[in-house]
C-alpha cells in the first residue's frame, strides 16, 4: 500500500513561512542601508586624504595646514563625524604620515547599533 499524499500540504510556503522570509530579507536590506553610507563616507575621506597628500597648498610640516585643508574638504563633502582628535601626524625624516582613525556608530534596531572602525594613512613629502 502506498501512503496517500495530501495535496493541500504541498502547495508551498505558509503565511508564517512567507513572513519569516520577508523578515530575513527585510533585515538584510535594512543592514545594507545602514552600512552603505558608512563606506561611501570612508571612500570620500580616503579620496580627500589622497588629494591632500598630492596638494601643493598644504604645508606638510604644519598640523594646522593639514587639518585646515582636510576640514574644508570634509565640510564640502558634508562629512561631520571627523574631529581633529581623530588625526595623527607623524614626521620621519622628510616624510609626514597623516592617519585618520575613527569610529562610526549608527542606530540599528531599538537599543542596538551598527558600526565600523576605519583607519587610513597617507604620506606627504615635505
Amino acid at each position: 500500500m502506498t501512503p496517500q499524499i495530501n495535496q493541500k500540504s504541498q502547495r508551498g510556503l505558509t503565511t508564517i513561512g512567507w513572513i519569516v522570509v520577508i523578515a530575513i530579507f527585510g533585515s538584510i536590506i535594512l543592514t545594507g542601508f545602514k552600512i552603505l553610507p558608512m563606506y561611501i563616507e570612508y571612500y570620500q575621506i580616503r579620496s580627500t586624504m589622497d588629494n591632500m597628500a598630492s596638494s601643493e597648498e598644504v604645508d606638510a610640516r604644519s598640523k594646522k595646514s593639514i587639518w585646515s585643508y582636510l576640514n574644508r574638504q570634509f565640510l564640502v563633502n558634508q562629512i561631520t563625524g571627523i574631529k581633529r582628535e581623530n588625526m595623527k601626524v607623524v614626521r620621519e625624516n622628510d616624510i609626514t604620515k597623516v592617519t585618520l582613525d575613527y569610529e562610526v556608530r549608527k542606530p540599528y534596531i531599538g537599543p542596538l547599533f551598527i558600526g565600523g572602525h576605519f583607519t587610513y594613512t597617507v604620506e606627504k613629502k615635505e
